[in-house]
């Protein structure tokens, strides 16, 4: 990075040393975080709640500290001393204080220690599908919640406060209109995908596969995708994630189960699509904020561009479903129709949303992200989630879950306190469409590539326009500066009627 003007901006290169310890404090909390998910023994929980809140306190006092605000509000009053990379900088970096001086130390620990010890509880609530055995910390969660929101910024609604932690620029208001046209295009669409009649038999999905097995051949996979094992690791998780700390540790995890290899393979190719952003991110700036991800639902595009636009479609298993036939005898005799229209069916039985297709899948995220509106604005008490999960998965998809287990508390999100995460998953899914459009409008010669073996051209579109830019512009302008628009809903409703009108031999004009 280089400043247009150093000798106007003395203060910069001190910010930056300032910020690069806040991104070591942050580093050190993902790995503490991995290790909780991945390794740690259970009767660590409350040791590894005090490192955590001892952290995050540390974290904390550093970015509120004078100094801090002092560097800050020198270089904000620069008046062009500054790149436009440095700029950006300093944008994302008083962000930060903005919203973390605002939380007081206390409030700080007692949330660190409470999402720690809430995911153990909701371990245990979720193994015997108890709610109420959850129900007491999730209380405590969501009031601690509003307190944080309420600290932040008392002017505006605690749900727009909590939104803006994942989504800058995306408040209820506007997801309610980006959202609200997706919900009905999928409803009456998905009941029409259910008349389909004469469709291929996908029994051969559930064909034993021993973990070893699926793992090597996943793991192949990764490899073929551009992962970089030397700044990586794969492990199993109970909830598939990628986490780490910084561009040059990302972990990704995922689960397995014999009678559902897919599930497994497209966790990878999920969590593989993340970590491709993180791996591409700008190392020189690594441990600066604006080379961050722009927003959770810009990285979710980049898992599920990679899990559906490209992950299941004919390109891309041209090259590798020969490989996969060598590995699983089973599939030799599978022509390639079937396979592709195995791995894009439309599950409607399903009720755990990260095994959700790709056409019911954003009904889950919208139920999730009208629940927690209603409970944030007073509409829903806790005690009443179950029946309102319940209501919504019968209206939306035609389905009620049996128990707890699979309906209300099937998801890790709210043991971390992630309240208004949720949208992120169909606005990235929504940018992914968005961004596949672009790239093969761009580069038209990356389905060869991939029917090839050859990912480079579509790596390289997407290090240019998505990975290396970081949050160097806020989130509308990357995505206009990428695809000439801002977030456009109907990419995605497009994309998905062509698809599943093709896949399940619907009428034209569906």
């Amino acid at each position: 990075m280089t400043l247009t003007n150093p000798a106007l901006s003395p203060a910069y290169p001190e910010l930056t040393r300032r910020l690069a310890d806040l991104s070591a404090i942050e580093e050190a909390i993902g790995i503490l975080q991995w290790d909780q998910e991945i390794v740690m023994p259970p009767g660590a929980a409350d040791a590894r709640a005090r490192q955590i809140a001892t952290l995050a306190v540390l974290h904390h006092e550093r970015l509120t500290h004078p100094r801090h605000l002092e560097l800050l509000s020198t270089l904000q009053g620069d008046g062009g001393g500054l790149d436009d990379v440095a700029r950006a900088n300093v944008r994302e970096a008083a962000r930060d204080h903005r919203r973390a001086s605002r939380i007081p130390p206390d409030l700080v620990r007692a949330w660190g220690e409470a999402t720690v010890k809430a995911h153990e509880i909701w371990v245990d609530a979720r193994k015997h599908a108890d709610f109420e055995r959850f129900r007491p910390m999730l209380e405590h969660l969501v009031e601690l919640a509003q307190r944080r929101a309420a600290a932040i910024d008392p002017h505006r609604t605690s749900y727009d406060v909590l939104l803006d932690e994942f989504e800058p620029g995306m408040p209820m208001a506007r997801l309610d209109t980006v959202f609200a046209p997706l919900r009905d295009f999928l409803v009456p669409f998905i009941a029409q995908v259910k008349t389909a009649t004469d469709l291929p038999d996908v029994g051969w999905l559930h064909t034993p596969v021993p973990v070893d097995l699926q793992r090597e051949a996943g793991e192949a996979i990764v490899r073929a995708m551009g992962y970089d094992f030397h700044y990586g690791r794969l492990d199993v998780a109970v909830h598939p994630f990628c986490g780490g700390a910084g561009p040059t540790d990302v972990r990704i995890t995922t689960r397995y189960k014999e009678t559902h290899f897919t599930g497994s393979l497209m966790a990878m190719v999920h969590e593989t699509g993340h970590a491709l952003y993180e791996q591409g991110r700008n190392r020189d700036l690594g441990d600066q904020p604006v080379s961050r991800p722009r927003s959770y639902g810009i990285h979710e595009s980049q898992s599920l561009l990679w899990e559906k636009q490209v992950g299941q479609g004919a390109p891309f298993w041209t090259w590798h479903f020969p490989r996969l036939q060598e590995r699983y005898a089973f599939l030799r005799g599978l022509d390639f129709e079937t396979f592709l229209f195995g791995l894009n069916r439309v599950d409607f039985g399903n009720f755990i949303r990260v095994d959700a297709d790709e056409l019911t899948y954003p009904l889950h995220v919208i139920l999730r992200y009208e629940i927690e509106r209603d409970l944030f604005s007073g509409k829903l008490a806790v005690r009443d989630l179950p029946e309102a999960w319940n209501a919504k998965m019968q209206a939306y998809l035609g389905i009620t879950p049996p128990d707890a287990r699979l309906g209300v508390l099937q998801d890790v999100h709210w043991s971390s306190g992630s309240f208004g995460y949720f949208p992120s998953y169909t606005l990235g899914a929504m940018y992914a469409a968005q961004f596949w459009r672009a790239a093969l409008r761009d580069v038209p010669g990356i389905p060869d590539g991939l029917a090839t073996g050859d990912v480079g051209p579509l790596v390289g579109w997407l290090r240019t326009h998505v990975h290396r830019p970081g949050s160097r512009w806020e989130t509308d302008e990357l995505v206009r500066r990428a695809t000439g628009e801002a977030l456009e809903p109907a990419h995605f409703i497009d994309y998905l009627r062509a698809k599943y009108t093709r896949l399940y031999r619907l009428p034209a004009g569906v």
